[in-house]
């Protein structure tokens, strides 16, 4: 079937009247359609749509340069180009096959084509631009150009064949439009099929996911020992997405009640002949001063809400997909309204030292007082001392996990984030790690992000809890 192409001219206007005819005769001559600027208003905006649409139906592209650069676009994304430039840099950008055309330095420059200097340097960089990468032919007259350009046609029609236009008549129409049903049903029962073989074909792959859970002691003599698995209470809802927990607000300032000045209006009426005024002022003198206190007061406050205001809890990682998960890494990073703590470091927490007292008057006037009521109080407390004496709460008490210390994993806490790490963990199952210790510390709403990894994974997986402090 002997194709016919469609072939654009482009150049400037004035100055190529003659070139361009004698191209589109030439085109003409070997049986092919030439379009181009006599077809459309070069400076109309208007009409660039319809431009852009002939390029698109082109099947080459010919750009002939001469001594102008051309009418400039003056507004928009374009402007300060010529309209042949723009024309050229859309058939680039649609790849279409361009034949490029200058006329030689050697030509007499015509005065009447004579345009500004930043023209003439805008033309030079137009004419490097064209000759980048593209078929070039330099021409001194209009019948040089014109057999150039049939030349060069004939050379790219060869290499780069295109889609072209062909007559109705040169094929069966009805045989290839039965063909064309035929092929789509084709196509449509293999759709079909795929889709089939899909909704069969189980992907087996794991599938993780993170969430805590409050940790609690075996018995209620072991919670007397372990103080930091008796707040459970203060988290208020805890979900795999959603963690809800209550701030302790503590009663450290009432332990400035003990450093208060005495006065004699304190004192009972039987004990005010065993304590004398001179010993009340000692007493008052002699109490710590203020910064100390306060410094003390500060603590008390830091250590009730790390003692008794935090929750004791597990990390647990569950598989619920389809795959056994190896090499399994978790991490979870904690908003700033939280902090982290090992366990074993809230429970060596001890109280801050208060502040020494200096002996208190009416103590001493009140066993004063007894030894006169009753002599016999000195022969009990000397007893009392000698007999010896036993604590249990002195006996060390470890905590007893029934969790296998035989489990491959690592757990660890580093500044505010979590870290786990598992060699397995199969199908339908799931991992619970060693306990840790989170205190909020700020009211208000965050996110807890999750980032979990395996040999399963291309790439890491997130997660996000939601966790209100309130």
């Amino acid at each position: 079937m002997k194709k016919k192409y469609q072939i654009f001219i482009s150049s400037t206007y004035k100055d190529l009247v003659k070139a361009r005819a004698k191209v589109r005769d030439a085109i003409l001559s070997m049986m092919h359609f030439p379009v181009g600027m006599e077809m459309f208003n070069a400076a109309d905006e208007e009409q660039w749509e319809i431009i852009k649409e002939t390029i698109d139906s082109s099947d080459y592209y010919v750009l002939i340069l001469g001594q102008r650069y051309g009418s400039e676009i003056e507004e928009g994304s374009d402007a300060g180009i010529s309209y042949t430039e723009k024309e050229f840099r859309y058939a680039t950008e649609k790849k279409i096959p361009i034949l490029v055309f200058i006329m030689a330095d050697s030509v007499p420059l015509q005065r009447d084509f004579i345009e500004s200097d930043s023209q003439r340097e805008k033309l030079e960089k137009f004419k490097v631009i064209a000759s980048h990468g593209h078929t070039v032919q330099w021409w001194e007259n209009e019948d040089e150009l014109a057999r150039k350009v049939i030349a060069s046609l004939h050379q790219q029609m060869d290499r780069k064949e295109r889609t072209g236009w062909i007559r109705g008549d040169s094929f069966d129409i009805e045989a290839s439009y039965a063909e064309l049903l035929k092929l789509n049903k084709k196509i449509r029962e293999l759709e079909e099929e795929n889709e089939k073989l899909k909704s069969q074909i189980v992907v087996r792959k794991p599938h993780l996911k993170v969430s805590f859970v409050i940790a609690e002691v075996d018995s209620a003599e072991e919670s007397k020992k372990e103080e930091c698995y008796l707040h459970g209470g203060l988290v208020q809802e805890i979900s795999e997405n959603h963690i809800k927990m209550r701030e302790i607000t503590g009663n450290a300032e009432n332990y400035r009640n003990k450093y208060e000045p005495l006065e004699i209006g304190y004192v009972d009426a039987h004990l005010r002949p065993y304590v004398r005024k001179e010993d009340i002022q000692k007493y008052n003198e002699s109490l710590p001063d203020a910064k100390a206190i306060d410094e003390y007061i500060k603590q008390m406050r830091v250590h009730e809400k790390l003692k008794k205001g935090g929750v004791a809890l597990y990390l647990k990682i569950e598989n619920d997909g389809t795959a056994k998960a190896t090499d399994v890494r978790v991490s979870a990073t904690f908003p700033e309204c939280v902090h982290l703590m090992n366990i074993d470091d809230v429970k060596k927490l001890v109280e801050p030292p208060a502040p020494k007292l200096p002996p208190n008057p009416i103590d001493a006037a009140e066993k004063e007082y007894e030894r006169k009521m009753n002599p016999m109080v000195d022969l009990a407390n000397y007893f009392a001392c000698v007999q010896p004496s036993y604590s249990f709460d002195a006996i060390n008490s470890s905590f007893l996990s029934n969790r296998l210390d035989t489990k491959d994993y690592c757990f660890y806490i580093d500044e505010n984030s979590i870290f786990a790490e598992n060699r397995q963990l199969p199908h339908k199952d799931a991992e619970t790690f060693d306990d840790f210790y989170m205190v909020p510390v700020k009211k208000g709403d965050a996110k807890i992000k999750i980032s979990m990894m395996c040999s399963e994974y291309v790439e890491p997986e997130e997660q996000y809890i939601d966790i209100q402090i309130v």
